[in-house]
């Protein structure tokens, strides 16, 4: 009886390979990339085959495939981001104010060269028309220490289990880092500071006390509940190019030396609006420092059924994970800016008016205080199967889907009205003036991955494995902070066994995004020319992006009683090394019975 069920298996096995490509629903990049070596070089296809004591975040009910006693488990895998952009001015765009900014030299005024002006934002193009940019660092936050930048992403877990004999009960607890990402683009020229010059987002899980119980010989449910620490910063330079921004600065040039004695002084002072402000000027820069939530809770369920030794079933629920972000913020604001604002001042005329439309009129060089945020980590399920049609070679595949649609936006709230968006208001942003507002609209998400495990001989094993992972984002609201596309995820490793119950695996992995390509106006959290919406740095610009992830990395577990020799030894290794080292150690002293010299001839 055992071939049709093994032959049914590998059918249902086959037929999701085949047919389970979803519909173009998007998934989102930073679910589990790099949260376990051994899941990673199975491309996350271990629901139904957990990985070890890293079945507390994959399926906790794996928790009972450990041996009986207690295990220890550790992982790491290092990870380093790569993103290149490139921008363009798109041809067919007239550009701002009749084409004085915009692609067309015919239009440009007589007073601009580009030669010997590159960046004058007093009309000519955009000076980022043609421009490149690439990451210089990747960025982690450390806790207790803050955001660092780094050559590579480390991405650690931790984890211990427990089962007594006989007992259908194992007990677990782990650390781990279920998603992060992080990226500095560091030259001053570098394209992207008007929208990520830098930026971190991780979610670290301190604690994930867990519990599985073995039903039957074949079934085993599980749980684990996470404590964990939410953190994320960013930094940015803003600058606004669109057709009112453009016509101030017009304005202003225009009454440059518009000077009528004692009348100009009473009204309105040379040059209108303090010269006004350029689309492409830096105007000012804003930094969310240390958004941070020490305590998020969550929780993952988790179910096993493995009738027969070749086949596997496993099904887990994670739970939806909501922190509460708190940190600092400074926005700092260009010389210029502060001019803009302080001739809103200058007479009663233009107080009045100021006071009419809600701007401000005093001017500050920064505003600082306390920013909160509300940030949403969907729930999600995942369901595989496991089929070994011969004795050394499995077959997985799984099924992943994320509610993504919870996130509609990002917001957030400062303790006090900001001076840039009292006058963004002016251009048709309608989020008020203590809340920076960035719609995402996201799209709920299904996606799977297949995995190949061989056991070419008892103590050598070689795994690959391949996951589809198309993006959340609408493609109309991309921007360059979200900034993975649809993409593809390889994982290849080795296992081995060693001796005492050791079990070592390497890893392999690379995210590999298609390719982006965004028109001049396609999306409305970056080129849009719908000067409504906040964040459209690149307005007039064609984008092209490439991005990958490239990862190495191991796992290791062991008895913990092995462990804890293993770290014995290290300890006396080192406890030797110091002592030889030592240049204070008094060396001991030669007994009689050891020493050659005449006993009355040894010094007291």
């Amino acid at each position: 009886m055992a071939a049709p069920w093994r032959c049914a298996a590998y059918l249902v096995c086959v037929m999701v390979f085949v047919f389970a490509s979803p519909p173009p629903s998007r998934a989102v990049f930073n679910e589990q990339v790099a949260t376990d070596a051994l899941a990673l070089s199975l491309a996350n296809t271990v629901t139904a085959d957990p990985p070890g004591i890293m079945s507390i975040h994959y399926n906790p009910a794996g928790l009972s495939l450990l041996p009986e006693g207690k295990t220890f488990g550790n992982s790491l895998v290092l990870a380093n981001i790569e993103r290149t952009g490139r921008f363009n001015s798109d041809p067919d765009w007239p550009g701002l104010m009749s084409g004085q900014w915009g692609p067309d030299p015919d239009k440009w005024p007589d007073t601009y060269s580009k030669e010997t002006d590159p960046n004058s934002d007093h009309a000519g193009p955009d000076p980022l028309d043609g421009a490149e940019g690439t990451n210089s660092a990747n960025q982690m936050y450390i806790p207790f220490v803050g955001p660092v930048e780094v050559p590579v992403m480390p991405s650690p877990n931790l984890g211990i289990a427990t089962r007594k004999k006989n007992s259908p009960w194992t007990f677990g607890i782990a650390n781990y880092v279920p998603y992060g990402a992080g990226f500095v683009h560091g030259d001053e020229d570098d394209p992207y500071r008007f929208s990520a010059k830098s930026v971190y987002t991780q979610h670290l899980v301190y604690a994930a006390p867990s519990a599985s119980l073995r039903l039957s010989n074949t079934l085993s449910v599980g749980v684990s509940v996470g404590f964990a620490q939410r953190a994320m910063g960013v930094e940015v330079d803003l600058r606004t190019p669109n057709e009112l921004v453009a016509m101030t600065r017009v304005i202003g040039d225009a009454t440059q030396d518009l000077e009528i004695p004692v009348v100009s002084e009473q009204t309105l002072p040379p040059p209108w609006l303090g010269g006004g402000l350029g689309p492409y000027e830096h105007v000012l820069s804003l930094q969310l420092d240390e958004l941070r939530d020490d305590f998020v809770p969550s929780f993952n369920l988790g179910l096993l059924w493995r009738p027969k030794e070749w086949f596997s079933f496993g099904i887990c629920y994670q739970s939806e994970s909501v922190a509460e972000l708190t940190g600092e913020y400074t926005w700092t604001y260009s010389e210029q800016f502060q001019r803009h604002v302080e001739w809103n001042g200058k007479t009663e005329m233009t107080m009045q008016g100021a006071g009419m439309l809600d701007l401000p009129f005093i001017p500050v060089e920064e505003q600082t205080g306390t920013v909160t945020s509300t940030q949403t980590f969907p729930m999600r399920v995942q369901t595989g199967i496991m089929v070994k049609p011969f004795s050394r070679l499995k077959i997985l595949a799984d099924l992943h889907w994320a509610n993504w649609s919870v996130v509609e936006e990002d917001r957030f709230t400062f303790d006090q009205r900001i001076q840039i968006l009292r006058i963004a208001k002016l251009l048709g942003y309608a989020h008020g003036d203590n809340d920076y507002v960035v719609d995402r609209n996201m799209k709920d998400t299904w996606h799977w991955s297949a995995a190949l495990e061989y056991q070419a001989t008892d103590n050598l094993a070689f795994r690959l494995g391949y996951e589809r992972r198309p993006t959340s984002l609408n493609e109309d609201q991309m921007d360059a902070l979200y900034f993975l596309p649809d993409a593809t995820l390889y994982g290849a490793g080795v296992g081995l066994k060693l001796d005492k119950g050791i079990k070592l695996n390497l890893t392999l992995g690379l995210l590999l995004s298609d390719e982006l390509k965004l028109a001049n106006n396609e999306s409305t959290n970056l080129n849009s020319t719908d000067f409504t919406k906040m964040g459209n740095h690149y307005a007039g610009l064609d984008y092209e992006q490439e991005a990958a992830i490239y990862m190495a990395g191991f796992s290791i577990e062991m008895p913990l009683e092995v462990q804890m020799e293993l770290l014995h030894h290290q300890l006396e290794t080192v406890k030797h090394l110091v002592g030889k080292l030592n240049p204070f150690k008094k060396r001991k002293k030669e007994t009689h019975e050891e020493s050659d010299i005449p006993s009355h001839e040894i010094p007291e």
